[in-house]
């Protein structure tokens, strides 16, 4: 929705039970709209894992199916995904979608997958200048992010030494999620000068630009287009020249991408990072630093027995997020 074309929209909030990144991709392909993250703290576990469309009740602000409720879990997904749609979607069609995508999702993984929602019809406005109104500098390590609309520095804090420039689009990455700011405290801890470094998922490039700033010769990778159009749009509104950016995956590197890589990051969700165990110690070079992030606690345990061949030099954990400093 751009502008005022019509004057009322619909903001649906989803809350899964579990494979909020998963959802979230599939709302992105059903709805073609961008959505945004909320967290939150329920005081139970409203998610139903089976439906009934003739029967619904509201808990904790939230609709669901009536049907059986998962207990009580310390593992229940807290993170919401916000999307607002144009009135006259068909939402029905979306919920629908969502319900048989929960129900595959439960009987491929062999558990219970469910999700609550909440719908609600609001009056709109600019939506671009409300956007960028809510969008405030911060300041992560010894990086001040600021979108380009904003040039106030005042709130650069005194440790901040080098400036990025991010406007938040549909890739992922703009300082603000506790994944992102972890990844840029640990780079603003080493010393990049001359270090070869692979960014694995780049979303919006920012830690490649956090990279190049520090000194590093920086390579970039992502399966998805817009993460790879992101990441050259981004690097080049802030002067920083890469070395190379592929859409792919570590295995699909150009051949004259480097053997190794003295510092590898990769701010993605826990599943694909099991997967890329082996290609991480591959390519890591012997000393070298592994920095993993986007894995949420209850997949801490998981992601150490995984990587239990490599050191853990470092592990942060913020609101909810955790990220490893990993050698080999």
């Amino acid at each position: 929705m751009n502008g005022l074309e019509t004057q009322t929209y619909w903001e649906i909030i989803i809350h899964p039970s579990h494979f909020l990144e998963q959802f979230a991709d599939f709302i992105i392909e059903k709805t073609s709209c961008a959505i945004e993250y909320l967290d939150t703290l329920l005081p139970s576990n409203p998610f139903a894992i089976t439906y009934d469309k003739d029967s619904w009740e509201s808990v904790g602000g939230f609709s669901i199916a009536q049907a059986k409720i998962l207990p009580q879990s310390n593992n229940t997904q807290s993170t919401q995904i916000v999307i607002r749609i144009a009135d006259d979607f068909d939402i029905s069609s979306l919920l629908q979608s969502l319900q048989s995508y929960a129900s595959n999702l439960s009987a491929i993984f062999e558990e219970s997958v469910g999700f609550c929602y909440h719908i609600e019809r609001k009056a709109n406005c600019d939506w671009i200048q409300a956007y960028q109104d809510s969008i405030q500098p911060i300041s992560s390590g010894i990086f001040y992010i600021r979108p380009s609309w904003c040039a106030d520095k005042d709130s650069r804090s005194s440790q901040a030494k080098h400036e990025i420039i991010i406007n938040p689009a549909l890739a992922f990455g703009s300082g603000h999620h506790a994944s992102t700011a972890m990844c840029l405290e640990l780079l603003s801890q080493l010393d990049l000068q001359n270090k070869t470094l692979l960014d694995v998922g780049c979303g919006s490039g920012i830690l490649s630009i956090a990279s190049h700033k520090l000194g590093a010769k920086v390579y970039a990778c992502d399966t998805d287009e817009n993460a790879v159009l992101e990441t050259h749009k981004n690097a080049k509104l802030n002067n920083a020249v890469l070395c190379d950016i592929w859409q792919g995956s570590i295995a699909q590197a150009p051949q004259d991408s480097p053997p190794t890589y003295d510092v590898i990051t990769a701010n993605i969700i826990a599943f694909v990072v099991k997967l890329l165990h082996n290609d991480f110690k591959a390519k890591l070079a012997k000393n070298g630093i592994l920095i993993l992030s986007g894995i949420l606690d209850e997949y801490k345990f998981d992601i150490m027995q995984t990587f239990n061949d490599f050191r853990v030099l470092e592990s942060r954990c913020q609101d909810e997020w955790i990220a490893l400093k990993l050698t080999l």
